[in-house]
């Protein structure tokens, strides 16, 4: 879970993954939150459930579902606790043509004391660099393809540093994706009904169709 801030958030520029817990009971401290807040955060989990519906019958027609930033992080403010670890905290997504900058702090002292395994080369090398909180920035390409939504990590920045090329492609291969089970170098495939997904300035607009193309 070293980067899970990498693994769940560069995911969702296209997918919205950083937002898979859907459906979870909100907390009684919810009731502290903004109105407005609480209300655009329950706004995405009704487009969510849409983007995930599985229609057994065709529609008339399928309208495009659009995802605002305020929603997303507005749903990131509420819950992020619920999936992010220790250490990691006020995550934020910007969505800009083809490409999503997700941000947030990130204690790295507290996230060295979560792996004590001493060959977890990952977490080792991050605390060898990096101390304290930090403020993390990560840069994600996002393109629509027939079979998915590819997604290219550009840039990681922490604090004032930008990590390494090399070091990215080594936590993204060797830490994130076995841990998490994905593969950058392929499309993430698309929800049914979901036929292509568009960033613009400030929002995801996911263009929809019948399954199929029927």
């Amino acid at each position: 879970r070293t980067l899970t801030l990498i693994a769940r958030a560069v995911a969702a520029v296209g997918m919205v993954a950083i937002l898979l817990v859907l459906n979870s009971p909100l907390q009684s401290w919810c009731a502290t939150v903004a109105p407005a807040t609480l209300a655009a955060s329950k706004s995405l989990e009704a487009k969510m459930q849409t983007l995930g519906g599985k229609d057994t019958q065709a529609l008339p027609s399928y309208p495009a579902v659009i995802i605002t930033e305020n929603e997303a992080n507005s749903y990131l403010k509420i819950h992020s606790n619920e999936f992010l670890p220790a250490g990691v905290s006020t995550p934020a997504v910007k969505v800009q043509p083809e490409h999503a900058i997700v941000t947030g702090d990130v204690n790295f002292d507290e996230l060295s004391r979560l792996y004590p395994n001493q060959t977890d080369m990952g977490p080792k090398i991050l605390a060898a660099m990096f101390h304290g909180t930090q403020h993390v920035a990560i840069v994600g390409k996002v393109q629509s393809q027939a079979a998915g939504v590819l997604i290219q990590v550009e840039s990681i920045t922490v604090g004032s540093i930008t990590v390494p090329n090399w070091l990215v492609e080594y936590l993204i291969t060797n830490v994130l994706q076995p841990k998490y089970h994905f593969d950058l170098s392929k499309p993430f495939p698309y929800t049914d009904h979901v036929k292509q997904v568009v960033l613009g300035s400030g929002q995801v607009t996911f263009l929809r169709g019948p399954k199929g193309g029927k």
